[in-house]
């Protein structure tokens, strides 16, 4: 099962707190999730694509220190999912410790 734009954003706010995405770092993210590419964010949104690239460039790399893995605009999708369910993982095996 695919994983939605909102649970991705909830998965990342997770990850980054308390730090939080900009506007433009959120738009930037929501639409690479969305398989838009810099070039259609950037006109889209009124920006230059060199601008619009180095501000992925900084989610990928604030994603990669925060998650031990390489993260990159073409593989967010699968590193989220694999952190998404490590999480799950985690949170039934302490509840089951903890009966």
């Amino acid at each position: 099962m695919d994983m939605t734009l909102e649970e991705a954003c909830a998965i990342l706010d997770a990850m980054i707190e308390p730090a939080r995405l900009n506007d433009i770092q959120e738009l930037v993210f929501q639409k690479c999730w969305l398989g838009y590419t810099y070039q259609e964010i950037a006109s889209a949104a009124g920006y230059d694509e060199v601008y619009i690239r180095s501000v992925g460039s900084s989610i990928w790399r604030l994603l990669t220190q925060k998650l031990g893995e390489k993260v990159t605009k073409a593989n967010i999708k699968s590193v989220l999912r694999r952190h998404s369910q490590k999480r799950r993982l985690l949170v039934v095996n302490f509840r089951d410790t903890q009966m």
